[in-house]
């Protein structure tokens, strides 16, 4: 993971990684993160609206790896995260392994959401709360939706095989200034 990290940071361009972590995710790493990403928004000169859909996406990619990464022998989720400033907006890069249902699924389900247009992502955003049934990891579909309305654009997504049916998921979501 800490190699993939290095990897990002080397390949970020004008403004510059605000945050990077990699390690284990729980909520206390999770809620120290979303607090690092919103005050280095502001930080930046970035507005308050920024920050807060920063810290939604922020907190539904988080989600995305505890509900749906590959859990080692050790009960832990492992992460990496990057929160960058480039010239167009705020990337935030995650990365997770995953096995391969899990893999099939996400792209399946990332294809779906990125071939909605906005209005497409509202109307399935409305639906998918009120039907307000939960999935048997706990989530309710809202993740990548939300993430992909907050992006107002594609979901960038990768898997690169990491061997033992395992894949490293990496997720990039450019909330645009």
């Amino acid at each position: 993971m800490q190699q993939k990290l290095r990897e990002r940071s080397v390949q970020t361009d004008a403004g510059g990684v605000l945050l990077t972590y990699t390690g284990n995710l729980d909520s206390a790493v999770t809620e120290a993160l979303l607090i690092l990403a919103e005050r280095s928004v502001l930080t930046t000169g970035g507005t308050r609206k920024q920050s807060r859909r920063i810290g939604n996406v922020l907190i539904e990619a988080l989600q995305n790896v505890i509900r749906h990464g590959w859990i080692d022998a050790d009960g832990e989720n492992q992460l990496f995260l990057t929160l960058e400033l480039t010239p167009v907006g705020y990337q935030i890069h995650t990365g997770n392994l995953v096995d391969f249902e899990m893999a099939a699924e996400l792209r399946e389900r990332i294809a779906h959401v990125n071939g909605m247009t906005h209005d497409e992502l509202r109307k399935a955003y409305v639906e998918t709360l009120c039907q307000g049934e939960l999935s048997m990891r706990g989530g309710a579909g809202l993740g990548l939706i939300s993430m992909a309305k907050k992006a107002e654009g594609a979901l960038n997504y990768q898997f690169e095989e990491h061997g033992n049916q395992l894949f490293l998921f990496t997720l990039g979501v450019l909330v645009k200034n």
